[in-house]
C-alpha cells in the first residue's frame, strides 16, 4: 500500500501543479485603454499581471490609445473581435476626412502571430500619367512634385492600387512608396474602377483587420514548456491534453 501510494503521489503532484498553473494562466483578466474596453485573453496590456493573457499578444496603452506593435511600426487598435479572431488597426498617419494624409509605415506584419485579413493597398509614384482601371488617381489629394521645383519634367503622379501585388499589374516608371490596407476580406473582389480616392482613403482611415493565429501549442489547456503564459519549472514536460 505504501509503494502504491508513493507511486500515485509521484504522478498526482505534477498534475496538480500543472492544473494550478493552467488555471492561473487562464484567469479571466480584463483590461481597458481608451476606446478599447474589453482587452482579454489572448491579449494583454503591458504591465498587466503575469497570469493575464499571453505575452505574445502584448498591447500597450500610450496616451490613452491602445497600440499594437508590428515589424513596420505602431498601429492604433480600433476594435477586437474575439469571435472572429481579428483585431482592427489603423496606420496613425491616415486621418479621416483628410485625403492628403498618407500612411506612416510600409505595412509589415509579424506573421508568426498575425496575418492580413483585409485587402492590401499600394501607394504608387509614377513618372508619367497612367491610364489603367487598376490604378486610382490620388490627385488632387496627393500630387507628388519634388520640393523646390515646378519643372514639368520633374513632376510625378500619385496613384493607389487595390489588391495583392502582381508584377503584371505594374506600369514601367511606377514605384511603391507606401502600403496599407482596407477592411475588405482578401478573398472578396473589389470594384476599384468605381471607387474614388477619397472613398478609399476614408476606408483606410477606418482601419483594417489582422487575423490572429490559433494558440494551439500556446494554449492553457495543458502544459507546454514553450508557452510564455505557463511558468517553465519542470524539465521535460510537454503538452498534455
Amino acid at each position: 500500500m505504501i509503494l502504491v501510494f508513493s507511486t500515485l503521489s509521484v504522478w498526482f503532484v505534477p498534475f496538480l501543479v500543472i492544473g494550478l498553473y493552467s488555471e492561473a494562466c487562464c484567469a479571466k483578466c480584463t483590461s481597458s485603454c481608451g476606446n478599447i474596453q474589453n482587452i482579454s485573453y489572448p491579449f494583454r496590456l503591458k504591465g498587466d499581471p503575469i497570469n493575464c493573457g499571453n505575452s505574445r499578444y502584448n498591447l500597450s496603452c500610450e496616451n490613452n490609445v491602445t497600440v499594437l506593435h508590428q515589424h513596420s511600426g505602431n498601429y492604433y487598435v480600433q476594435a477586437i473581435n474575439y469571435s472572429q479572431s481579428t483585431i482592427r488597426v489603423v496606420d496613425p498617419g491616415i486621418q479621416m476626412n483628410n485625403c492628403s494624409s498618407i500612411p506612416r509605415y510600409h505595412l509589415s506584419i509579424d506573421e508568426d502571430i498575425y496575418y492580413l485579413f483585409s485587402t492590401p493597398v499600394s501607394f504608387l509614384k509614377c513618372a508619367d500619367q497612367v491610364n489603367s482601371s487598376l490604378y486610382v488617381d490620388a490627385a488632387p489629394c496627393i500630387n507628388i512634385t519634388p520640393t523646390g521645383t515646378t519643372l514639368p519634367e520633374q513632376k510625378t503622379y500619385g496613384y493607389v492600387m487595390i489588391g495583392w501585388e502582381n508584377a503584371s499589374n505594374f506600369v514601367v516608371g511606377c514605384s511603391i512608396e507606401w502600403t496599407s490596407a482596407i477592411n475588405i476580406p482578401w478573398y472578396q473582389d473589389y470594384p476599384v474602377q468605381n471607387a474614388s480616392y477619397e472613398f478609399l482613403h476614408n476606408a483606410m482611415a477606418y482601419g483594417f483587420d489582422l487575423g490572429y493565429r490559433s494558440l494551439t501549442g500556446y494554449s492553457c489547456r495543458g502544459w507546454n514548456r514553450f508557452a510564455n503564459c505557463l511558468p517553465y519549472t519542470i524539465s521535460g514536460m510537454y503538452v498534455i491534453n
